[in-house]
Protein backbone atom coordinates (compact mmCIF):
# COMPACT_ATOMS: atom_id res chain seq x y z
CA UNK A 1 0.00 0.00 0.00
CA UNK A 2 0.98 3.67 -0.63
CA UNK A 3 -0.36 6.63 0.29
CA UNK A 4 -2.29 9.31 -1.86
CA UNK A 5 -0.43 9.63 -4.66
CA UNK A 6 -1.28 13.11 -5.68
CA UNK A 7 0.16 14.63 -2.91
CA UNK A 8 3.25 17.62 -3.81
CA UNK A 9 5.39 15.93 -1.34
CA UNK A 10 5.76 13.06 -4.36
CA UNK A 11 6.85 15.80 -7.20
CA UNK A 12 10.01 13.49 -7.99
CA UNK A 13 8.50 10.48 -8.58
CA UNK A 14 5.68 11.96 -10.85
CA UNK A 15 6.94 9.76 -13.69
CA UNK A 16 6.53 6.71 -11.37
CA UNK A 17 3.21 7.74 -10.51
CA UNK A 18 2.25 7.98 -13.73
CA UNK A 19 3.40 4.84 -15.22
CA UNK A 20 1.51 3.12 -13.00
CA UNK A 21 -1.38 4.99 -13.46
CA UNK A 22 -1.29 4.41 -17.00
CA UNK A 23 -0.52 0.55 -16.40
CA UNK A 24 -3.58 0.59 -13.47
CA UNK A 25 -5.70 1.97 -16.55
CA UNK A 26 -4.56 0.40 -19.40
CA UNK A 27 -5.21 -3.46 -17.92
CA UNK A 28 -7.78 -5.66 -16.65
CA UNK A 29 -7.82 -6.07 -13.16
CA UNK A 30 -6.42 -9.97 -13.70
CA UNK A 31 -3.61 -8.78 -15.83
CA UNK A 32 -2.91 -5.59 -13.02
CA UNK A 33 -2.37 -7.61 -10.29
CA UNK A 34 0.99 -9.54 -12.04
CA UNK A 35 2.49 -7.08 -14.73
CA UNK A 36 2.19 -3.82 -12.95
CA UNK A 37 4.20 -5.10 -10.07
CA UNK A 38 7.77 -3.98 -11.32
CA UNK A 39 6.20 -0.01 -11.70
CA UNK A 40 4.32 -0.80 -8.18
CA UNK A 41 7.79 -1.54 -6.49
CA UNK A 42 9.78 1.59 -8.22
CA UNK A 43 6.88 4.06 -6.94
CA UNK A 44 7.11 2.32 -3.51
CA UNK A 45 11.12 2.63 -3.36
CA UNK A 46 10.51 6.27 -4.56
CA UNK A 47 8.37 7.29 -2.11
CA UNK A 48 10.62 5.69 0.70
CA UNK A 49 13.47 7.65 -0.49
CA UNK A 50 10.88 10.90 -0.68
CA UNK A 51 10.14 10.08 2.68
CA UNK A 52 13.75 9.76 4.04
CA UNK A 53 14.31 12.74 2.04
CA UNK A 54 11.88 14.68 4.81
CA UNK A 55 12.50 13.16 7.71
CA UNK A 56 16.30 13.94 7.34
CA UNK A 57 15.46 17.83 7.07
CA UNK A 58 12.71 18.42 9.43
CA UNK A 59 15.01 16.01 12.02
CA UNK A 60 17.82 18.80 10.83
CA UNK A 61 15.08 21.62 11.29
CA UNK A 62 14.20 20.40 14.50
CA UNK A 63 18.09 20.71 15.84
CA UNK A 64 18.07 23.98 15.11
CA UNK A 65 14.81 24.93 16.74
CA UNK A 66 16.10 23.12 19.86
CA UNK A 67 19.26 25.24 19.59
CA UNK A 68 17.46 28.70 19.08
CA UNK A 69 14.98 27.81 22.39
CA UNK A 70 18.40 26.58 24.13
CA UNK A 71 20.01 29.70 23.49
CA UNK A 72 17.03 31.59 24.10
CA UNK A 73 16.37 30.09 27.52
CA UNK A 74 20.37 30.47 28.49
CA UNK A 75 19.61 34.17 28.09
CA UNK A 76 15.98 34.40 29.88
CA UNK A 77 17.89 32.34 32.83
CA UNK A 78 20.66 34.81 32.61
CA UNK A 79 18.51 37.99 32.94
CA UNK A 80 16.21 36.66 35.81
CA UNK A 81 19.17 35.98 37.59
CA UNK A 82 20.36 39.46 36.79
CA UNK A 83 16.78 40.83 37.99
CA UNK A 84 16.99 38.45 41.10
CA UNK A 85 20.20 40.06 42.05
CA UNK A 86 18.90 43.53 41.26
CA UNK A 87 15.66 43.08 43.57
CA UNK A 88 18.02 41.48 46.34
CA UNK A 89 20.15 44.12 46.39
CA UNK A 90 17.42 46.84 46.55
CA UNK A 91 15.56 44.75 49.36
CA UNK A 92 18.63 44.70 51.60
CA UNK A 93 18.99 48.27 50.80
CA UNK A 94 15.11 48.65 52.04
CA UNK A 95 15.67 46.70 55.18
CA UNK A 96 18.96 48.05 55.91
CA UNK A 97 17.29 51.85 55.86
CA UNK A 98 14.45 50.39 57.77
CA UNK A 99 16.58 49.63 60.18
CA UNK A 100 18.13 52.69 60.70
CA UNK A 101 14.83 54.45 60.96
CA UNK A 102 13.92 51.65 64.18
CA UNK A 103 16.97 52.40 65.40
Amino acid sequence: MHPNLDHPDFIDCSDLIQALNDCHLNLSFMERQFKCNNVSDDVKRCLHEARLLRRRQNNEGGRQRAARIGTFMNGMREREERDYEIARQLAMRELALRDKLWK
